[in-house]
Parts: structure tokens; sequence; C-alpha cells
């Protein structure tokens, strides 16, 4: 199985320890948010990851209905 691509880059990443400290704002706002230049640079960049999210499900899609279809066929030559 490939790598998992992901498109909320533009989301805060934190962990565990910085989920949980956030309920009793212990040290602030601690998030760290993945930065562009430039708005735009942002937006370019999440609109290709979309893009590609799907185009990698309109695969998995071909591929499953590939595979059904040769299932059928195995079967129906049975």
């Amino acid at each position: 199985m490939g790598t998992i691509e992901r498109t909320d880059f533009l989301v805060p990443q934190s962990s565990f320890v910085i989920g949980a400290g956030s309920c009793m704002n212990i040290a602030g706002d601690s998030y760290r948010y993945n930065v562009s230049r430039t708005p735009e640079e942002a937006d370019e960049l999440a609109i290709r990851m979309d893009w590609r999210m799907v185009g990698n499900d309109l695969r998995a899609a071909m591929k499953a209905i590939s595979q059904e279809q040769a299932n059928t066929l195995t079967r129906s030559r049975r």
C-alpha cells in the first residue's frame, strides 16, 4: 500500500500533549500552522492537493470497478 496523502496542511499541526494542554491553556496558543509566503500560494497549494486527492479517489474507483468486472467475468465463465 502506498503512502497516505492528506489535504489538511493548512490546519494547525499538533500532538496529543498540545491538544490536551490546550484544554487548560497551559502554554497559551501553541498551535503551529503551515505557512505560505502569500495567501495566493496557500490557495494554490490547497487546490493542487484537493485535485490530487480527487485523482486518487477516481483511480481507486476505477480500480475497484475493474476488479469487480474481472470477478464477474470469472464467475460467469465457471
